[in-house]
């Protein structure tokens, strides 16, 4: 089979993350999600709490600004320049899906990957973040809208691409009609691209790695 790489953008709750997951499985490649935050660590040297709150934020603040105008260049732009060098050392490296983290953009020029947005109505959203995180403050129309407006806001930052344009992905799915579903449609599409599963084709990778 060939070398190839899925990327995954989503809309907050709409399940991409598991898809994502479910393919890989299938599939039988590496999958990086939050993986991501462990080599962002050692790839920048700051700390968990400093990537979790400036990985998907843009730089926005005059205050901000004036303050990391004596440093090289504000954290959110060093963030983001570790993970486009992770991004792509990881597509060189395994064939492999990865969520989120502007891999469709940072990825755009090679011709051995496929880009996939997930989206869903906000009500199934809704439903489905209950389901996952419980009954909490979060589980809100507002709290899911934020987190949408936070990851477009971000990528529309550092991409020169719109968050959710159907034109900058190979296939947009909705996951109304379930997860399991939208998995086949997509595997289908990797396998009629790509070929069968790595280790149909002899190598030694197996099946639900």
């Amino acid at each position: 089979m060939k070398h190839f790489v899925i990327t995954i953008s989503r809309e907050f709750g709409s399940g991409g993350r598991l898809i994502g997951k479910a393919l890989a499985e299938r599939m039988g490649i590496d999958f990086y999600d939050k993986e991501m935050i462990h080599m962002l660590m050692e790839e920048s040297g700051f700390t968990r709490e400093t990537i979790e709150e400036w990985q998907e934020k843009k730089t926005s603040s005059f205050l901000y600004n004036l303050y990391m105008s004596t440093q090289e260049r504000p954290l959110s732009d060093q963030i983001y320049l570790a993970k486009t060098k992770i991004v792509s050392e990881l597509a060189e490296k395994s064939s492999c899906v990865i969520v989120g983290n502007c891999g469709d953009y940072i990825l755009r020029d090679r011709d051995d990957v496929l880009s996939f947005f997930v989206y869903a109505p906000l009500e199934e959203r809704m439903e489905r973040v209950l389901k996952v995180y419980g009954e909490n403050k979060d589980n809100n129309p507002n709290y899911v809208k934020k987190r949408d407006k936070q990851r477009s806001d971000y990528y529309n930052h550092f991409t020169m691409n719109r968050f959710g344009d159907y034109h900058n992905f190979d296939a947009c799915i909705n996951t109304t009609g379930g997860l399991e579903l939208a998995t086949d449609v997509l595997e289908s599409m990797i396998k009629g691209i790509f070929g069968g599963t790595e280790d149909e084709s002899g190598s030694n990778c197996t099946e639900g790695k």
